[in-house]
């Protein structure tokens, strides 16, 4: 099969699949290693994993997915080498004043927030992302969350720090029964705004580390989502791969189906089992006559 077959091929799965997620996440790991087997340096790497991104927008977009989280800066990056973290950032600006300029993306009509500390930002890529924000805000044919300064525990602990003082200082009322529910909780994670950041279906590691990395542990790990840990760097993932991972995202749902409904067929089976032998106990009883 021809490169331009298998293209074709492939966004004709990506249009119609029913197995498609809604909500993916990325953790964009192997920047550094990528950037070393070239025998760069690590500006190298991040700087092809900015056209990673940019990139996956576009393939996401095709694929219809509602949905993108991306793990751009975690709170633990910080304690990389200083001039690192001031490249990564100014790569960041970049890339958001480039995404400012495409048309294309704003045509798409593409929602873009932030998650994360603002507090522990630069304050010139804190007032680039702002602005962003602002522009896009009327958006909501696909929504781009970038995780800056994020740490999934670290975003757990605010919000019942919020819920706590909102319910003691700010007078709100009580849940029901004093119950919180999962709903209402999800209102006080970041992005802080009415509309949350809804569960992940789909989580995607690039670079082969086996691990979640305190990464959206409430919206992943809490929504059973499907983890594909994939071998390529992220500044190599492609549409391809794009391609490859949804199908392996298709075919593990399809499994948890199956698993689903044979579990549920031997319960039935056990049920009726159960009220075969109550049936028969019954009909064993002697008739007691008056």
């Amino acid at each position: 099969m021809s490169q331009i077959n298998r293209k074709r091929e492939s966004r004709a799965f990506l249009r119609s699949a029913e197995q498609i997620p809604e909500h993916i996440a990325f953790i964009m790991d192997g920047n550094r290693r990528y950037a070393h087997q070239k025998g760069k340096e690590a500006d190298y790497g991040h700087a092809a994993g900015v056209s990673a991104v940019e990139n996956m927008l576009h393939w996401t977009y095709l694929a219809k997915i509602k949905h993108i989280t991306i793990y751009a800066f975690s709170t633990e990056n910080f304690k990389r080498d200083p001039s690192e973290v001031e490249n990564i950032f100014e790569l960041l600006e970049k890339m958001l004043c480039k995404i400012s300029a495409d048309e294309k993306i704003l045509k798409k009509k593409i929602r873009i927030r932030m998650i994360g500390e603002t507090g522990s930002l630069p304050e010139k890529t804190l007032k680039t992302f702002k602005e962003l924000e602002e522009k896009t805000a009327g958006n909501d044919k696909m929504f781009l969350n970038v995780a800056l300064a994020y740490g999934g525990r670290g975003d757990i602990t605010q919000a019942f720090e919020r819920i706590a003082e909102d319910t003691v200082y700010n007078k709100e009322e009580k849940p029901a029964g004093g119950i919180l529910s999962d709903e209402e909780l999800s209102k006080y994670l970041f992005p802080f705004s009415d509309e949350i950041v809804p569960g992940v279906d789909f989580l995607i590691r690039t670079g082969d580390e086996r691990r979640t990395s305190n990464f959206l542990p409430w919206q992943a790990n809490g929504n059973n989502a499907v983890v594909c840990y994939y071998s390529k760097f992220w500044p190599e993932f492609t549409f391809k791969d794009l391609f490859y991972t949804l199908r392996i995202y298709g075919r593990a749902i399809e499994e948890r189906r199956k698993d689903e409904a044979r579990r549920q067929k031997k319960i039935d089976a056990f049920l009726a089992d159960l009220k075969s032998c109550d049936a028969a106990a019954r009909a064993e009883q002697p008739v007691l006559r008056k």
